[in-house]
């Protein structure tokens, strides 16, 4: 039960680099708003291994160190707000049981079609996505990891992010934050309406 808390909170760890390049589209394909992450593919180490994980809210099969087979499930929501500031919140579940729960502040920024996503502090790793809109969804490509002085740090290929905007009565909720204690219960509402 604690290595599957364990993978479960690895996993939504690993989530939130930023990269950078590419085309300018003449609509920008991603604006504030409230979405939900129907899917998200991140590095992540497991049992000691680094590789490319897949979790999405339909469930992903994976097979741990002694060969037992696992389900990951996630929720997820992104909220983007008007000001660069934005809040990712993931519950992973591993085989039914209770989530694990990955509540973070962040920042974005868009820049024509590229999307960058780092921590609250705007100081550590960002990573650059190239953004994509595909029928419903907004798709996150990873592109690179930028440092806190703009270089290249890192290669984020491979990484994803499957967003789906919610209807309004979804997205016209607050997303004001008075506290922690009150940023949690929003997350966790809008979860749970998701």
């Amino acid at each position: 039960m604690q290595a599957r808390v364990g993978v479960a909170l690895a996993v939504a760890a690993g989530i939130g680099c930023a990269h950078l390049g590419a085309s300018r589209p003449e609509v920008q394909p991603l604006g504030a708003g409230k979405y939900a992450v129907e899917s998200i593919r991140s590095r992540a180490q497991l049992d000691g291994v680094d590789q490319l994980l897949e979790i999405s809210e339909t469930g992903t099969r994976m097979t741990d160190s002694t060969g037992a087979e696992h389900v990951l499930t996630q929720r997820g929501a992104l909220v983007l707000g008007e000001n660069g500031v934005c809040r990712l919140a993931l519950a992973v579940s591993v085989d039914g049981e209770e989530p694990g729960i990955s509540d973070r502040p962040c920042r974005w920024a868009m820049d024509g079609d590229r999307f960058l996503l780092g921590d609250a502090t705007g100081a550590g790793t960002r990573t650059l996505y190239q953004v994509r809109r595909s029928g419903g969804r907004v798709v996150l490509e990873g592109v690179s990891d930028i440092g806190p002085q703009g270089n290249v740090v890192g290669d984020a290929r491979g990484e994803r992010i499957v967003l789906v905007q919610r209807p309004p009565e979804y997205a016209n909720r607050s997303a004001d934050r008075t506290s922690e204690g009150q940023a949690a219960r929003e997350i966790q509402e809008y979860l749970h309406d998701l």
